[in-house]
């Protein structure tokens, strides 16, 4: 018998011609436009792997995690898995929360980090929230990725909602900048609505104490990401594959 079939979304988005394109996304981190699910994507953060801040900063926040749990003197190796799990909870919750907002005015005051979040960019002026994208490729080399945009702003900005812990100080800038300069990117190629001229990054700390705001080059963004896009294609055996 086959496991559970992921969840699937689908989005109308309006292009600047007057068309719109739906696009569709499942829980395995895949999109695909127009129902044509044999021509499925991944997503650009799947593809940000090579971009990742390496194996000593995991490690060293894992053993952390277990003395920080420890019982006894012994430390708690499940601490990691289970402490990240509620973060990617949590996060997901806030990101909720913030659409929730943008879209309909709802209020989360359960939130200490959306009611931070509100404290910061509430009144800052906002067109959409959570919109499905996709790059539509050239030269008939086939579609390259998709995503989900976490904002944008009345002034054409593109925003990450970033959820981290109290106190934290880490920060994947080229990551990150990689992320929303290939949202950038993907947006004027599919010829959307949406024309983003500058991009954020908020990183929300989950117990409230503060929005930390940094603006991102999107051009230096694209650069990275293009980078790790090969990388992420020679890694899946696809040779040179799609050439953006």
């Amino acid at each position: 018998m086959g496991g559970i079939m992921p969840p699937v979304e689908t989005q109308e988005h309006l292009l600047l011609n007057g068309d719109t394109v739906a696009i569709s996304r499942n829980g395995l981190h895949q999109y695909w436009t127009d129902g044509q699910t044999y021509r499925k994507m991944a997503s650009v953060t799947s593809m940000l792997g090579p971009l990742d801040s390496g194996f000593s900063v995991g490690l060293g926040w894992g053993l952390k995690m277990a003395r920080e749990h420890s019982k006894d003197g012994i430390p708690d190796l499940d601490a990691p898995r289970r402490v990240g799990k509620e973060a990617q909870e949590e996060g997901t919750k806030l990101h909720d929360a913030i659409q929730n907002y943008i879209e309909q005015g709802i209020v989360d005051e359960e939130s200490p980090a959306f009611v931070s979040w509100l404290n910061a960019l509430g009144d800052y002026g906002w067109k959409a929230s959570e919109r499905f994208l996709y790059h539509p490729g050239a030269n008939g080399m086939g579609r390259l990725f998709g995503g989900t945009l976490d904002a944008i702003s009345n002034s054409n900005e593109i925003w990450d909602w970033k959820s981290v812990a109290p106190g934290s100080t880490f920060r994947n800038t080229q990551k990150n900048s990689a992320q929303l300069g290939a949202y950038a990117m993907a947006l004027r190629a599919m010829g959307s609505v949406y024309a983003p001229e500058k991009g954020f990054l908020a990183y929300i700390f989950r117990d409230g104490s503060g929005v930390d705001i940094q603006e991102v080059d999107l051009k230096e963004g694209w650069e990275l990401f293009k980078a790790s896009f090969h990388v992420y294609q020679l890694m899946k055996g696809k040779g040179e594959g799609n050439v953006i």
